[in-house]
């Protein structure tokens, strides 16, 4: 009889009505008034087979149901946004000022060859060493701190390294420090910049300028500490020193340095 009911059991949601109505009217195994003649025994029998049955019938309606497709979200991830930026930290790049130069770094964007030579530089396809100046500040920065209008870069063979700092005078200019270094030879000049240009006025405001010295720039503060230059090579075209003992102080104050 089990076999009998597989071998002819529709698997629709339509003939699952049909069977289920029909163990409801005609073979209800819990009736003992119904038209069946079975014994306690076949109608248990009964009752679990056709119960399992329905449960078989049920579950293949289910799987034949139309399946509804799931809306798929076209959110954009942060990496892929339209007009996004790019989250990799850049090197920062000299941004000449429109005026005059009003931080250490739009010192640096439109300091001269003549003071600091970026040996990168192609100047027939260059103009004013922009790209390879901002290609030293990404590979050789060390130090920018505009707050405090000190900036310094590092070197590599032919590459001299540079520091700057700038002085803030009372009616809103700054005299720009600068000290450039490499194996062959170090220098210091302090300058003014006006109107696009640019002037070494070392000799008139520091106190006993002298090539023999180094002028140590400071990152906090205004002073500049003063050493002794030791040359321990020199030719025509270069010179190897060393830094020796301290000399003095000078101090910044109301536009102008003092020994001290």
């Amino acid at each position: 009889m089990l076999i009998s009911f597989f071998a002819f059991f529709p698997f629709s949601c339509v003939s699952c009505i049909s069977w289920t109505d029909l163990y409801e009217q005609k073979f209800d195994p819990f009736s003992h008034t119904g038209h069946n003649d079975f014994t306690t025994q076949e109608d248990i029998q009964l009752k679990s087979t056709v119960i399992l049955l329905i449960g078989l019938a049920m579950y293949g309606c289910a799987e034949n149901q139309p399946q509804t497709e799931r809306p798929v979200s076209q959110a954009t991830s942060p990496q892929q946004q339209p007009g996004g930026t790019d989250i990799a930290a850049k090197a920062p790049e000299p941004t000449p000022a429109t005026g005059d130069p009003s931080n250490v770094m739009e010192f640096f964007a439109v300091l001269p060859d003549k003071y600091f030579t970026l040996e990168g530089c192609d100047r027939t396809t260059d103009k004013d060493c922009k790209k390879a100046r901002a290609e030293y500040l990404k590979t050789f920065t060390e130090v920018s701190d505009i707050k405090n209008g000190y900036f310094k870069g590092g070197c590599d063979g032919a590459q001299a390294c540079i520091e700057m700092a700038i002085f803030k005078r009372p009616d809103g200019r700054y005299l720009v420090g600068v000290y450039v270094s490499h194996e062959m030879i170090e220098k210091n000049y302090f300058l003014d910049h006006e109107n696009g240009s640019w002037k070494d006025v070392s000799t008139a405001v520091v106190p006993g300028f002298s090539n023999k010295n180094l002028y140590e720039l400071p990152r906090e503060g205004t002073t500049v500490k003063v050493f002794a230059k030791i040359i321990t090579e020199q030719g025509d075209d270069y010179e190897i020193s060393e830094k020796g003992k301290k000399l003095y102080d000078l101090v910044w104050k109301d536009g102008k340095f003092t020994k001290k």
